[in-house]
């Protein structure tokens, strides 16, 4: 009896073209509320570097020697194979 209910149910959710709209419409804002989650984050994180960049001059440095491989004048730079 239960199998049938269950079955019935099912039936008339997936034949009904309004039930297959709002369950779409459901994992829709559902995927949307996780990016915008996942934005509101990395939002805060470049928040941070531009606070940084801006209030930070060693930052700045640190930056360059890793992003661009920038040395002073005088430094030598050892690299190792892993």
């Amino acid at each position: 009896m239960f199998v049938v209910i269950v079955a019935g149910v099912a039936v008339v959710l997936l034949a009904n073209s309004g039930a297959r709209k709002i369950y779409q419409r459901y994992w829709e804002l559902k995927t949307l509320g996780d990016e915008l989650k996942q934005s509101q984050k990395e939002n805060v994180l470049l928040r941070k570097e531009v606070y940084f960049l801006e209030n930070d001059p060693s930052y700045i440095e640190k930056m360059a020697r890793r992003e661009l491989g920038l040395v002073s004048k005088g430094e030598i730079e050892y690299r190792f194979k892993k």
